[in-house]
């Protein structure tokens, strides 16, 4: 989250950080100005990090995607006579991080969150694959129509570089990586179904 609010930081020009989130919306509109948005992130990452503490087994990088797709949404479809932009961001967040987490398994989702190290996931009956089993893992993905990219993505996500380190690999924006997350999630799901 933090190395997102910091990439977005740079795109900031000094007069929307005086804008209401409202004013935001209203001129993102009409622009989809990218420092539109990052203002609008930095103004909501406080609210993001408060609604994020209430679902398990979210990463940072899931939780700063998802923010940044909910947010988007939001400033284009805002109609200011319903509610506070605050309010109205907050409650699609929220049922996003809830579609989200209902696919993890309690048991696991409190695991995964909890643990530090491979010994205690293996000692809560978590098992981690092996190089070969990597391998063999991203090689069957092929059969869920993954692009090349998608397919070096998961990859690399299985040789523990972060999502910074991906996109500088594959030389896209953190936006263009996000959305291919998107994409894999949804390409994925029958197989997050079948555990």
């Amino acid at each position: 989250m933090i190395s997102t609010l910091k990439t977005l930081s740079t795109l900031i020009i000094n007069e929307t950080l005086e804008m209401t989130l409202e004013e935001i919306a209203v001129a993102y509109r009409e622009d989809l100005n990218p420092s539109l948005l990052a203002a609008a992130f930095a103004k909501t990452y406080k609210l993001i990090i408060n609604i994020s503490n209430h679902y398990y087994g979210l990463t940072q990088d899931d939780i700063a995607s998802f923010s940044l797709e909910k947010l988007d949404f939001c400033l284009q479809t805002y109609n200011d006579d319903k509610a506070a932009f605050s309010t109205y961001f907050s409650a699609n967040l929220r049922n996003k991080f809830r579609e989200e987490t209902q696919y993890l398994n309690t048991q696991k989702r409190k695991v995964m969150f909890y643990s530090e190290s491979y010994d205690v996931m293996v000692e809560n009956g978590f098992d981690l694959e092996s190089p070969e089993q990597m391998r063999e893992t991203i090689d069957n993905l092929a059969s869920y129509g993954l692009t090349e990219k998608e397919m070096v993505y998961c990859d690399l996500i299985l040789k523990d570089f972060t999502n910074t380190e991906i996109s500088k690999l594959l030389g896209v924006s953190v936006m263009t990586l996000s959305n291919m997350r998107k994409k894999l999630r949804e390409k994925l799901m029958p197989l997050a179904l079948e555990y």
